[in-house]
């Protein structure tokens, strides 16, 4: 729960009694961490004007007649699951006021009388969150010192109207935003307050917008959270002049139908028969070509870390094995010219992206090890790791730590449920912790570079994050972030460079590792190819033999 004495106040529309799941969590985010639930507005507006049998047979929107179907009885995520909204469960000191409200509909817009917006201002909220009443316009807009915020589930420089996510999902488009904005009496053209990014989920739209939903409930909190830290919230004006669209009428239906076989069909064909393929390159002092590892057939590398030292400079890297169906660690060293390939690790669960340090004259190094359940520190001694300690408990990826000049640790990690979007950062006073989350987790949720690619450097004076770009795929290139802030209470950072795989070489798909000391810089890149051993692997994995 928030411990800061400002004491923030909030309101809800709805249409009823009840809420979706991923609108119910959202709700229950702010109110669980200390925002205060004032004020339930309903609308009362329940009676539509009559119609006769013959009226709406003649009227019916019959181009769109199978959408309307295929919505109401055939598809069903479960973040749109409808669930009683009870306000006063638990984290809410008091239940809050209902207040019913039959508001004036003109064309497509919603208004709300002048007795009920002087209701409305007596509460004092600080924003209210629309969950109901469709297109609301006029003075209702500025009940609420920070107005009223919504939710849309594209980014409106791309998209705007709707269904959620489904015109990115038939259009192929890379990338879905997510924006938490400001009403204004502009259609779909509010004030930002927040953005994200996700990557399409082209095999499935059901499972696409169920994670834009439930991926999104957080985002009320976190603007409340910038909120307390700063004392005000800035948004931006949107400038989008993208077009309005619409559900989609007969034929486009017919055409998302035959997309989600087709879709489903080539994803899982894929995944058995176009396997990811890497290798490790590296550079050293500047060489204009790359020199590359020699993995055994069947197997590849990968997330490669490079350290220095007295004694030698130190290639590690991950060594997956298609045919144990998992990884091991390993390291090569300058002084065999990189070619003699040592496994320092033996573990019975996978290991990966062996994030290397100094630290007071020790290597350290932290492995991913999701399926332990644990962030652990290992010390690096004779060849070989020795665990020091557990730095954190849960199951996360590509954990990296950086010193900061205030003394304090932090952890850059990524959950593993939310491998490709989510960058979480944890503080610690000391190198063992304990590790406290960050004030504002996730820092940020971005498929194109929230999770780590490699120790963040200094370059020119300025903390350099390098992070993977998984838009179209995994691993697809590498983006470096300069961070302007880093505090346990805010983390601010700005796109600088993207690094792609160079077309010359044979492993030209993809990037998502690069690191650098001592003269040399390495780099892991991908393919896609065939192999017995791999296609054994994936029907492994997916029967789970």
């Amino acid at each position: 729960m928030m411990d800061f004495d400002k004491k923030i106040r909030f309101g809800v529309m709805l249409d009823g009694d009840t809420l979706e799941q991923w609108q119910l969590e959202c709700v229950n985010l702010l109110t669980d961490n200390g925002v205060e639930l004032v004020l339930v507005i309903k609308n009362g507006d329940k009676h539509k004007p009559y119609k006769s049998f013959a009226d709406k047979l003649l009227h019916y929107p019959y181009r769109q007649i199978l959408f309307r179907i295929w919505h109401r009885y055939f598809f069903k995520p479960d973040a749109k699951k409808l669930t009683a909204f009870r306000p006063e469960r638990g984290g809410v000191e008091k239940s809050p006021a209902i207040m019913t409200v039959i508001p004036t509909i003109k064309g497509i817009s919603t208004y709300f009388d002048k007795e009920d917006i002087a209701v409305i201002k007596s509460f004092g909220l600080d924003f209210i969150l629309r969950f109901g009443f469709d297109i609301i316009r006029g003075e209702v807009l500025n009940c609420a010192k920070y107005g009223v915020w919504s939710f849309h589930h594209d980014d409106e420089r791309v998209v705007r109207g709707g269904p959620p996510g489904f015109w990115e999902f038939m259009r192929k488009i890379p990338q879905n935003g997510v924006i938490l904005q400001q009403l204004t009496d502009e259609l779909d053209k509010g004030m930002i307050i927040s953005r994200l990014q996700f990557n399409t989920e082209l095999h499935s739209y059901k499972f696409h917008l169920n994670k834009l939903l439930k991926e999104s409930a957080f985002m009320p909190l976190q603007a409340c959270k910038r909120l307390i830290v700063n004392g005000k919230i800035e948004p931006e004006l949107s400038q989008s002049n993208a077009p309005i669209l619409h559900p989609p009428k007969n034929m486009q239906m017919l055409r998302y139908f035959w997309l989600c076989c087709w879709r489903k069909v080539s994803f899982h064909f894929n995944y058995l028969f176009r396997q990811e393929d890497w290798n490790v390159g590296y550079y050293i002092d500047n060489q204009s070509s790359p020199h590359w590892l020699n993995p055994p057939k069947s197997d590849y590398f990968a997330d490669p870390f490079v350290i220095s030292n007295e004694e030698d400079t130190y290639l590690f890297f991950e060594w997956f094995s298609n045919k144990n169906g998992k990884a091991d660690l390993a390291v090569a060293k300058k002084s065999e010219n990189f070619e003699v390939y040592h496994k320092i690790t033996d573990f019975p669960e996978h290991r990966s992206y062996p994030f290397v340090f100094e630290y007071q004259g020790v290597i350290y190094c932290v492995p991913e090890a999701n399926k332990t359940n644990k962030v652990s520190l290992y010390k690096f001694e004779d060849n070989k790791l020795t665990l020091d300690c557990d730095l954190l408990n849960g199951c996360y990826v590509d954990s990296t730590l950086c010193h900061h000049d205030d003394g304090k640790w932090y952890l850059f990690t990524t959950p593993q449920k939310a491998s490709h979007t989510h960058l979480m950062i944890f503080v610690a006073d000391e190198l063992r912790g304990t590790y406290r989350p960050h004030f504002n987790n996730p820092v940020k949720v971005d498929c194109s570079d929230s999770r780590m690619a490699g120790k963040i450097q200094k370059i020119d004076g300025d903390l350099v994050r390098p992070g993977q770009n998984s838009t179209r795929h995994y691993g697809e290139s590498i983006t470096l972030n300069k961070i302007l802030q880093l505090d346990e209470y805010q983390y601010i950072e700005e796109t600088i460079k993207e690094i792609k795989p160079d077309e010359k070489w044979k492993y030209n798909r993809g990037i998502h590792t690069i690191n650098s000391d001592g003269g040399v810089t390495v780099f892991d890149a991908k393919r896609f190819a065939f192999s017995w051993q791999g296609l054994l692997q994936q029907i492994r994995q997916r029967t789970k033999v």
